[in-house]
């Protein structure tokens, strides 16, 4: 099985992924996208962002932030084709289901942008508002796309590593000197288990900026973060796959008859 150089599990294969998420509670793929991927991806990114700023939409000062220099964009599924792409990405979904099952949601769909200066956010585990003691299984998974590559010095995400077979989180404001960086290439994704304690790393560069996107998924019994149907709009319904309407609520579930209600009232 492939290792980085700092002792990271780095999969060649999906087989190695899955098997890397079972034992460690995260693993990394380098190259999912490619060059010309990567920069489609950005240009996206950057037009969301000027389309929430023209738009009002607030973009940093979040109370999970320790300061206002980071970036965050939400509602990336109504943004644009390219972060539909990503949701339901073959490598992406395979791994997921490896976790959660065939039946799941997604329950957010965001980008962090560290900025110089940033601080680190608090470590969490993203299945926090979950009860301890915690099932033995994940309840969510996170599928984080490198748009930039991420270093020490651009605040790569840390983790702790074996916290997924803990069952309870972190304390927020705690410092946990056996945080590892997740480092990664540009076009690499990393994929955690929802146990697995984590935190967005302070950008400690003179002039670099991070970006990353953050799939969440959940178990189907789990309310997502971010409200489906107050933002997709009928038109995108219409548009999107089978497996988009069903991550996100609409689809083939108990709520299918809402899809059909909706479709028919626009």
């Amino acid at each position: 099985m492939a290792k980085a150089e700092n002792a990271l599990p780095v999969a060649r294969n999906v087989a190695e992924a899955k098997q890397q998420l079972d034992e460690q509670g995260l693993t990394i793929m380098e190259g999912v996208l490619d060059t010309d991927g990567v920069a489609a991806t950005c240009d996206a990114l950057k037009r969301g962002i000027e389309a929430d700023e023209t738009q009002g939409v607030p973009l940093n000062g979040f109370s999970f932030d320790p300061d206002t220099r980071n970036t965050r964009v939400f509602n990336l599924v109504g943004k644009d084709r390219a972060f539909r792409d990503l949701v339901e990405h073959p490598t992406a979904i395979d791994l997921v289901r490896h976790l959660l099952g065939h039946e799941f949601l997604l329950s957010n769909f965001s980008a962090n942008v560290t900025a110089p200066g940033s601080g680190a956010m608090g470590m969490h585990a993203d299945q926090g508002y979950v009860p301890a003691p915690w099932p033995p299984y994940p309840l969510a998974i996170n599928v984080g796309w490198a748009l930039d590559d991420f270093t020490v010095e651009v605040g790569a995400t840390r983790f702790v590593p074996g916290s997924h077979k803990k069952d309870h989180g972190p304390d927020w404001g705690a410092s946990y000197d056996e945080a590892v960086p997740i480092t990664c290439k540009a076009g690499s994704i990393f994929v955690m288990d929802g146990r697995v304690w984590h935190q967005t790393g302070a950008n400690v560069s003179a002039d670099k900026t991070r970006a990353g996107l953050f799939a969440y998924y959940v178990r189907p019994f789990l309310r997502p973060q971010w409200n489906w149907y107050q933002t997709v709009t009928p038109e995108l319904l219409r548009e999107v796959s089978p497996l988009m309407r069903d991550m996100l609520g609409f689809g083939s579930n108990p709520t299918s008859d809402l899809q059909t209600l909706y479709l028919k009232e626009a």
